[in-house]
């Protein structure tokens, strides 16, 4: 340090929020539907012998201040309520005993093909009408392992002369990188080298963990440029070449293995045989006079509790601390962190329940008129702060319950994403529901001259005359997304 300088140290105090092992457990298991969590409540029974099927003799003790039964139809059935607060005790919960007339899954038949699927991502990206064209043409080309499997240079060729495109071989490139960025993660790929580092790149953009990001790295590693010796499984030369550890290459290896090096294998499938089967976790029934009820789905999630002995093994443990031997005390250490761990899981799963539940029945109060009707007119534009502020939960809660889970109302199955709908803006700043835009652009395309069909940019004026602000991507979006054909494809029918 040069004469007459010196550092000057400060102390800065500085608030900052951590999530508790019980709340981050709590988080994950709220993510999960309800096939996902009756899988994860297998897998803690397995990993955790203080866990244990059965009923907690404990919870039948009807305390002071607990609801009764009786307590719990009164509140369900009112949907005046603004109180939110509910125990996990208060929750109807709805499981395949219960004597109701529900089918537990719903056959869901996929109707559009994988290369439709492929198509529709197109307009979730800011691209000009040709890298549209090129991309759809490179969608055209894909093997059944989803990759493109023709020098670049060819596809440009085909494209002038086949199609009257003039696109260079930068451009089909660029068009290519784009393709790469859609779903499944690897499609678009020219080999199973470049398709299994796009998996990784994916999962190193959306990693946050640095252990998980260093094994992630150490893949992409392998991948990028040892993966001749991978195909060989040659390990020890893996871990000459990288410096990495026996352990750390062999996890790498392992890792690199559940990636997929098939990610267009849907387009050898016909949409019939993609059919899935979707368990609902929230059942609802209405009633004529408007009476909405609302159930969690249990599903095949067993009740939980401690195991006793294991309980009664701690307990026996605690009495004689001062007498234990080492190996004592390692059994008392092991009892106790398998205890604790079986009460923070049987805890999650009880504040889990009461999070769906409440943000369900939120939901319920939000699209009331559309719940009791199913009448899609009446749907109300909703946002995930506007659930978060009527029940007190964070943005970041309502958007976990919401992920992947469905609702059967009336024996009607629904996405909850269904409810949270994409809103625009008019002229006026009044907020208009993407149907109704829709069935405008429906409206002017039937009103058309057959002859001269309207083109997606005269729709985009007439609405914007209108005062819906709307792009041109955008209305080819929805026209596809209605099943409407182009321009000039409505022009050659």
């Amino acid at each position: 340090m040069p004469q007459g300088q010196f550092t000057i140290q400060e102390q800065v105090e500085r608030q900052l929020q951590k999530l508790t092992p019980q709340q981050l457990l709590t988080a994950r298991l709220v993510e999960l539907s309800i096939v996902e969590l009756e899988d994860r409540v297998k897998t803690e029974g397995y990993d955790n012998v203080a866990l244990e099927e059965g009923h907690d003799d404990e919870g039948d003790r009807n305390e002071e201040g607990d609801v009764t039964d009786e307590g719990i139809q009164q509140m369900d059935s009112d949907d005046n309520s603004e109180d939110f607060s509910y125990s996990e005790d208060d929750i109807p919960v709805y499981t395949p005993t219960s004597g109701r007339n529900y089918e537990e899954t719903m056959p869901i038949g996929d109707t559009k093909s994988f290369i439709e699927d492929l198509k529709r991502q197109v307009y979730d990206f800011n691209i000009t009408p040709k890298q549209q064209e090129l991309i759809e043409y490179l969608i055209g080309t894909l093997d059944d392992r989803g990759f493109i499997d023709r020098p670049l240079s060819s596809i440009a060729d085909d494209l002038l002369f086949q199609f009257n495109i003039d696109a260079d071989l930068a451009e089909v490139e660029e068009a290519m990188k784009i393709l790469q960025q859609f779903e499944p993660a690897g499609i678009g790929a020219r080999n199973l080298q470049e398709c299994l580092t796009i998996q990784l790149d994916r999962k190193l953009e959306n990693c946050t963990d640095a252990v998980r990001k260093a094994r992630l790295q150490l893949e992409r590693d392998i991948i990028q440029n040892h993966f001749d010796v991978l195909q060989h499984q040659n390990t020890e030369q893996l871990v000459h070449l990288t410096q990495a550890s026996h352990e750390q290459v062999a996890r790498a290896m392992e890792g690199i293995r559940k990636l997929n090096p098939r990610p267009g294998l849907a387009l050898s499938e016909s949409a019939d045989e993609r059919v899935q089967t979707i368990d609902p976790d929230f059942i609802i029934e209405t009633t004529p006079d408007g009476t909405i009820s609302v159930e969690l789905n249990h599903g095949e999630v067993p009740e939980l509790r401690i195991s006793p002995n294991y309980e009664n093994q701690l307990l026996n443990y605690q009495k004689h601390a001062d007498k234990m031997t080492h190996a004592q005390q390692e059994a008392f250490e092991y009892t106790r962190q398998k205890v604790e761990g079986a009460k923070m899981f049987i805890e999650a799963i009880k504040q889990r329940q009461k999070t769906l539940y409440i943000t369900m029945k939120a939901i319920v109060k939000l699209q009331k008129d559309f719940i009791l009707t199913q009448d899609e007119s009446l749907l109300r534009p909703m946002r995930l702060v506007d659930v978060a502020q009527l029940t007190g939960q964070d943005i970041s809660t309502v958007s976990r319950v919401k992920k992947g889970k469905y609702v059967l109302i009336d024996g009607q199955l629904y996405a909850l994403d269904f409810f949270f709908l994409r809103t625009r803006t008019n002229a006026d700043g009044e907020t208009l529901e993407h149907k109704t835009i829709k069935e405008r652009i429906r409206e002017i395309i039937e009103q058309e001259d057959k002859s001269k069909p309207v083109p997606d940019q005269k729709i985009v004026e007439k609405l914007l005359a209108e005062g819906h602000n709307i792009s041109r991507r955008t209305v080819a979006k929805y026209r596809s997304e209605m099943g409407i054909l182009s321009t000039s494809e409505r022009r050659r029918v």
